[in-house]
């Protein structure tokens, strides 16, 4: 090859290396970002993985929690409820179960007029008119039932921590609320006590109706054999605990009366029917 071809080769040669470079170049640069971008895509997929995990752990939480929040209660009451009270130097106690005191600390009820919402009151009239009245000279004193049909459908009873004289349909329906309050709250159950169940009488300040209590369809319950006061706005922590697994299973809280009774506790309209559709009444 001549001296003129090799320069002509050189030079083309170096001239394709030029024109060649941004090519190159570009071919590196996309590359490294396609390596970027698996790597990313590997690190979010990682993240993302993270994530679920501890989503996973959440749910597994809120599950086995009742929904509180429906009932309404309150940052201060939740503190309440976990914080160990100041005790003063001459008592002495266990650390641990200084907080299971609060269960009967008496606060105000948050937002008790919606603690029902969902559920509707079974009234004198319905009750009447699906069973007729538990006897027919009501007052305001405790008397026996003589109602035949109501009479053949009480059950008396030891339901979880308590005894109860309640319709056989109810007395089902507590052991339910109990068994799920024992599995969640062991401490709460240990202490409920009961005010009373079956009491065929009138509500009270009424000239005709009949409680829902004369028709074996509500308890009254308490912390400790600490009765509440009737009608003021306040309630034992332990009762608020409860009347979330009560509503879940279709009971009224009577926190939500016009005359606050947080003691009380009574199978709604809808429960009724619905063992009236399943053929229990």
């Amino acid at each position: 090859m001549t001296n003129r071809w090799k320069t002509v080769a050189t030079g083309s040669l170096a001239a394709l290396t030029i024109l060649a470079a941004p090519v190159l170049w570009q071919i590196a640069e996309v590359r490294r970002e396609t390596d970027s971008e698996i790597g990313s895509l590997a690190a979010l997929q990682a993240e993302t993985r993270a994530l679920r995990k501890e989503l996973e752990a959440l749910r597994a939480r809120v599950d086995g929690l009742d929904s509180r929040t429906s009932i309404g209660i309150t940052a201060l009451q939740r503190t309440a409820l976990t914080a160990t009270p100041d005790l003063p130097p001459e008592r002495s106690e266990p650390a641990a179960d200084r907080p299971r005191d609060n269960y009967a600390q008496v606060v105000l009820i948050a937002d008790r007029r919606s603690v029902n919402d969902g559920l509707s009151l079974a009234t004198p009239s319905f009750l009447r008119q699906t069973f007729g009245l538990p006897r027919n000279d009501l007052n305001d004193d405790c008397q026996r039932l003589t109602n035949p049909r109501l009479r053949d459908l009480i059950a008396n009873e030891p339901v979880g921590p308590i005894r109860v004289q309640l319709l056989a349909p109810a007395v089902a329906s507590l052991r339910k609320v109990f068994a799920e309050v024992e599995a969640l709250e062991p401490e709460l159950y240990k202490r409920i006590a009961s005010s009373g169940s079956l009491c065929v009488r009138l509500i009270r300040g009424s000239a005709a109706s009949a409680s829902a209590h004369a028709y074996g369809l509500a308890v009254d319950l308490n912390i400790d054999g600490q009765l509440d006061n009737f009608a003021d706005g306040r309630t034992q922590l332990g009762l608020i605990l409860l009347a979330d697994f009560f509503k879940k299973e279709g009971w009224i809280w009577g926190a939500g009366f016009s005359r606050e009774d947080s003691m009380h506790f009574e199978v709604s309209r809808q429960k009724i029917e619905e063992w009236q559709r399943q053929g229990l009444l």
